[in-house]
């Protein structure tokens, strides 16, 4: 009987997934080939056309995987702040600015990806970016249960404090933040207490953004 040869051992969707994932955190996303990828999951070339029809269906997989990274964090940062709505807004844009931090090269895959068909579209069309996007709606609501902004539509809430904090985001990452001397980590808590602040939802201790 025939020995199975290694890429019948190896779950490769899985594993080229992760390695892609792996090697934005060195290379930009139009950089990456499949011979990278395969060369890192250990399998052939060919054998990752039997899972994806292009670099860029992988690419598109490796997205999806960030946003459901995202969610995962997001979801995470909901379960430890349970029953304090508040806390679980600010710790949430805490969580994204660390997991832009983080993952640079994933985060632009992400939100600035190169011009691919397959990456074409709004990523909060099709899940997990709306999943992404209804975690935090529901950190409004639920902030709204508590008496802020209880008037105001809390999809158009979601939309303000996301576009907010990627900018903050994007703008860190890009080292174009403003020039306050400031440790970037530092910078990104004050200004996520600022947001806080701006919406009514809680007074920040003058301590708060060095813990």
């Amino acid at each position: 009987m025939a020995r199975p040869r290694k890429d019948q051992s190896l779950d490769i969707p899985s594993r080229a997934v992760v390695e892609t994932l792996r090697l934005l955190h060195a290379h930009a996303a139009a950089d990456i080939t499949l011979a990278m990828v395969a060369a890192a999951v250990g399998c052939r070339s060919s054998a990752l056309y039997t899972h994806f029809r292009n670099r860029d269906a992988l690419l598109r997989a490796a997205h999806d995987a960030g946003f459901q990274r995202l969610v995962d964090t997001k979801r995470a940062v909901a379960a430890r702040t349970e029953g304090d709505p508040l806390a679980r807004l600010r710790e949430g844009g805490l969580a994204y600015l660390r997991f832009a931090r983080e993952n640079p090269g994933l985060y632009r895959l992400m939100f600035d990806p190169p011009p691919l068909k397959d990456l074409d579209g709004n990523p909060f069309a099709r899940d997990p970016g709306r999943q992404a996007l209804l975690v935090l709606r529901n950190s409004v609501v639920a902030c709204q249960g508590a008496g802020v902004l209880p008037n105001a539509d809390p999809d158009i809430v979601a939309f303000t404090l996301w576009s907010l904090v990627h900018g903050m985001a994007s703008l860190l990452l890009l080292d174009r933040a403003p020039a306050t001397g400031q440790d970037p980590e530092i910078l990104g808590k004050r200004g996520i207490d600022q947001v806080m602040t701006l919406i009514g939802a809680t007074p920040v201790p003058p301590h708060a953004a060095e813990t």
